[in-house]
């Protein structure tokens, strides 16, 4: 009956602990996580990853790293997501 318990204990905290994990994006030799998301705004995101595949107004596509930034309304970085792989 323990084993049930820590097995349940464990799932749950992988799943609150699973979109934490896409909060980041590697572009070349810059890593965007964590802290650094929060003061970058567009232009700075450009700099380090170049044109995204994709602009659908406040989110950025990148297809190659499978992920979407999503911005806020004063063009700051808001958060990462993973982007579902499709094939």
């Amino acid at each position: 009956m323990l084993n049930i318990k820590v097995l349940s204990s464990l799932f749950v905290a992988s799943l609150v602990a699973a979109p934490a994990l896409a909060q980041e994006i590697r572009c070349g030799s810059h890593l965007i996580s964590g802290d650094q998301i929060h003061p970058l705004i567009k232009e700075q995101v450009l700099e380090m990853c170049g044109e995204p595949t994709e602009k659908d107004y406040e989110r950025w596509y990148y297809k190659e790293q499978h992920k979407i930034l999503v911005f806020n309304g004063n063009d700051e970085l808001d958060h990462i997501e993973d982007a579902a792989v499709t094939e």
